[in-house]
């Protein structure tokens, strides 16, 4: 039996991968219509993408930072600094070069994308020798946002500024963070092991409430749900049997806040955010429920070549793809609610499509450009 859970642990993080990376495309690709206001009063397709990108989506890298921490512990007997070290040298390969490649293709691309988003967008290009000068070479690929006239920071309830920028390649901010956290892994494993879930909740808190320390790429986001996958592992304790125990009143809470939490988009945006940050952690749990209940009863199973193409699609949609995908959906005039809501559906999907058949080109017909690209995740050698 022990055997089976972990078989559904590990196909129910194998079928979620892709999932969450077509969530990312999602909220992506909302980003595009500039024009809209988005309120529950709008239409249509102003609900449509509330409740989708608004309340459902975010879950999205919050469960890739989850995956990771589980992952990161996994299957280790004890912990030293050799362990650690061998585990930063593996991420310069998954990580880092990947981080730097994926950057340096969007900043190659950046005429292009900029151009298709003036088009969109009705703005003066940028252009990129003046970025550069501005910013700075190496800056554009930690947080290259201050480029577009928003450095894209918020006040929390501390009144603290919190950066909330992107390099170049805008979903690497996740692999930006994530580098990040994992230097800290030692002081996570300690404070796992002597504190317990403790530690989770305090960070659980600060999560929800947004404070933590205002420096670029070290988020509570990443922190948080990278230590509660990690708790897991480090204890030993199977994800899909722990929170099995908790599924009825995770199922009641989620459908509750996905019919309760949209409503507060327009009257109160602060309490909104607040509830969100709940709501995330409970479809968290609810997701790896539902995923893993199907599995178990065989409704659903993993897609190999998705799974595989899913930190490709994620790191490369918004390279190009995303802008000229999206500019072709938007070109219709005078469109209805919903046309534009299929039209939108219709556009990530294409998004998604062309990114997976662009990895599994390179898979079949260049696997070692592949494997660079995606940290060799899915290398076969």
């Amino acid at each position: 039996m022990n055997t089976d859970r972990t078989k559904i642990e590990s196909e129910t993080i194998d079928w979620l991968r892709p999932v969450m990376a077509f969530m990312v495309i999602c909220l992506h690709a909302q980003l595009f219509y500039i024009d809209e206001q988005w309120s529950m009063n709008g239409g249509v397709f102003n609900v449509f993408v509330i409740y989708l990108c608004k309340v459902i989506c975010p879950v999205a890298v919050p469960t890739f930072f989850f995956i990771s921490g589980y992952l990161f512990y996994k299957g280790l007997q004890k912990w030293d600094y050799g362990i650690w070290k061998s585990k930063m040298v593996k991420r310069i390969k998954t990580l880092l070069v990947p981080f730097v490649i994926w950057n340096l293709i969007a900043l190659i691309a950046f005429p292009l994308t900029r151009y298709a988003g003036s088009l969109m967008k009705g703005l003066p290009m940028d252009n990129l020798i003046e970025v550069i000068q501005d910013r700075g070479f190496l800056r554009l690929f930690w947080d290259r946002t201050l480029f577009d006239g928003n450095s894209h920071s918020y006040i929390n309830i501390l009144g603290w500024i919190i950066p909330n920028g992107q390099p170049m390649d805008t979903p690497m901010w996740f692999v930006r963070d994530l580098m990040v956290v994992v230097l800290f892994t030692p002081a996570i494993h300690w404070l796992i092991k002597k504190t317990g879930q403790v530690f989770i909740a305090v960070l659980a808190v600060l999560f929800m409430v947004d404070i933590w320390f205002p420096v670029s790429g070290f988020s509570i986001k990443a922190t948080f749900f990278f230590s509660w996958g990690a708790l897991f592992s480090i204890k030993g304790n199977n994800v899909i049997e722990s929170f099995r125990k908790i599924r009825i009143p995770s199922t009641v809470l989620f459908l509750m806040g996905l019919l309760l939490i949209p409503l507060l988009w327009d009257k109160d945006r602060y309490l909104f955010s607040l509830t969100l940050r709940l709501f995330i952690i409970i479809e968290l749990v609810f997701c790896f429920n539902l995923v893993s209940s199907l599995i178990e009863k065989q409704r659903i199973r993993v897609n190999t070549h998705l799974k595989n193409s899913s930190f490709f699609v994620y790191c490369s949609h918004m390279v190009i793809v995303a802008s000229a995908v999206m500019w072709l959906v938007m070109l219709p005039q005078q469109q209805t609610g919903i046309i534009k809501t299929l039209l939108f559906i219709t556009g990530s999907v294409v998004i998604f499509l062309i990114c997976h058949f662009m990895y599994m080109f390179l898979e079949r017909y260049c696997p070692s450009i592949a494997a660079v690209l995606t940290g060799g995740r899915n290398n076969k050698k």
